[in-house]
Order: structure tokens, then C-alpha cells, then sequence
């Protein structure tokens, strides 16, 4: 004759089944946030705050360089050339020594005007020179200066 054991189900706790629970639901969630971040940057509206950034950080970047430029009390053409590099510019100079550079900061594309900023550096230039910028109203510099 045979022997019978019986064994009991294997009965999980309740504990371990809401811990696989919360892990499980932790994963989707973090999957999908990331699938969202991903897209984010993809979709229109994504990549017009990304636009958006990229163009305040050249017109800031642009700012600084004047500014360190014109801290010795001369501000030349050929400095604003240095720091507009490719991009068309157009300087004009008061009497009292301030000095106003426009940059295309943004070129014209087929479905989009050019976009323009304007810099103000007021006189005397020196070291406390800062260079003040703003959306630059009029037409953009349609070609490069070449410095003298």
C-alpha cells in the first residue's frame, strides 16, 4: 500500500502580494513618466520651450560677452564681430560714448520671420559695464559686418 501525504496550498501572506502590488505599479509609473519626459521634447509644445531656452541663453551668453568686452572703455567692431561670429549685427554709436548692437539672435526660416536683440551698453564703457537687452524693434541685419 502507498502512503498519501497531503500538502496544504502554498498560500502567499498578504503582505508579499501588496509588495509585488506597489513594486509592479512603481515600474508602470516610472515607464510612463519617462515614455512622457521622452515625448515631451518631441511634441510641439516641447520643442518650442526648448527654442525658447536655447534663445535665452545665447542672447544672455551674447550680453556677457559685450559687456566683458567693452570693459577695457572701447567697444570695436571688430570685438562685436568676435562675439556676434556668423550672425549679421549692426552697431550704432552716440556722441556720449554709449554704444546700441543689434544681432539677428534667430535667422529667418521659411515659415518664420527673423528675430532680433537689441543691446544697450551705456557710457562711459569700462568695468562696471553692462550690456542691457531687450527684443530689438525694426528690421533685423540681413548680412555680416566685416570688421574693418
Amino acid at each position: 500500500m502507498s502512503e498519501h501525504t497531503e500538502h496544504p496550498p502554498t498560500v502567499r501572506p498578504a503582505g508579499a502580494v501588496v509588495v509585488v502590488t506597489v513594486a509592479l505599479a512603481a515600474l508602470v509609473l516610472a515607464a510612463a513618466g519617462t515614455l512622457l519626459w521622452w515625448l515631451g521634447d518631441r511634441l510641439p509644445e516641447g520643442a518650442d520651450r526648448t527654442r525658447t531656452e536655447n534663445q535665452r541663453l545665447q542672447v544672455e551668453g551674447l550680453a556677457r560677452q559685450l559687456a566683458d568686452a567693452a570693459r577695457d572703455g572701447d567697444l570695436t567692431d571688430a570685438e562685436i564681430g568676435r562675439v556676434a561670429r556668423a550672425d549679421p549685427w549692426r552697431v550704432d554709436r552716440s556722441d556720449d560714448g554709449a554704444v546700441r548692437v543689434v544681432v539677428t539672435t534667430v535667422p529667418a526660416l521659411a515659415d518664420e520671420p527673423a528675430f532680433c536683440t537689441e543691446f544697450t551698453l551705456p557710457a562711459p564703457l569700462g568695468p562696471g559695464t553692462e550690456a542691457a537687452h531687450h527684443p530689438a524693434k525694426g528690421d533685423c541685419p540681413v548680412r555680416d559686418r566685416t570688421p574693418p
